[in-house]
């Protein structure tokens, strides 16, 4: 079985005069999230750790790549067993 990635790219923080966005670093038009600039929130923050937890995890040897971003093996629930 072939491992896929739903995403297959490191992530950056990019960010723009109301907002920070979570991109792909190859394209920083393609963006996943967005966090909306407030004085009671803390965008860049939430920017900036959703960036570094993905990346530690994609970046890292002993990880399962396949365990946290290929999608599950379907399962047939009416199988005889």
């Amino acid at each position: 079985m072939a491992t896929t990635r739903q995403i297959d790219d490191l992530l950056q923080v990019y960010e723009e005069e109301a907002a920070y966005f979570v991109t792909l670093e190859r394209d920083s038009e393609d963006w996943l999230v967005r966090f909306e600039k407030a004085p009671d929130f803390a965008a860049r923050e939430w920017a900036e750790n959703m960036v570094e937890t993905y990346n530690d995890r994609y970046l890292h040897p002993d990880n399962d790549v396949q365990r946290w971003t290929a999608r599950p093996p379907e399962i047939d629930l009416y199988k005889a067993e």
